[in-house]
């Protein structure tokens, strides 16, 4: 009875060790994601108050505000056509990692079912 009640106190201190794991990753995470949307806000409105405080004429400024909104949401489309394009690329091949796995897990199970009997 004394090496089951070892073995659970262990199973218990192994499941919250992963469950710290998981949750210092998650946290990580939120870390990056806060510090990449302070540097992007810190950059656009450094853009906005350098264009707004160059010496140009206002026309000129707003259509270099343009050109450059333009630009950058064509920029924006081709990446996120290469990146569309990379995911359908990883999904078609898991799909086909799938169709080799599929049957070789049948043969196992059946091989383990037939080893039980």
């Amino acid at each position: 009875m004394n090496e089951e009640n070892q073995k659970k106190v262990k199973e218990e201190s192994d499941e919250e060790n992963k469950k710290k794991v998981v949750k210092e990753k998650k946290e990580g995470i939120n870390y990056f994601l806060g510090i990449l949307i302070s540097l992007l806000t810190g950059l656009f409105v450094g853009f906005i108050v350098g264009i707004l405080f160059a010496p140009k004429p206002g026309k000129e400024i707003r259509k270099d505000i343009k050109d450059k909104s333009e630009e950058f949401v064509e920029k924006g489309k081709s990446k996120f056509e290469k990146v569309k394009g990379k995911g359908k690329e990883i999904i078609e091949k898991g799909k086909e990692l799938k169709e080799v796995i599929a049957p070789k897990k049948e043969e196992r199970k059946e091989k383990k079912e037939n080893t039980e009997a």
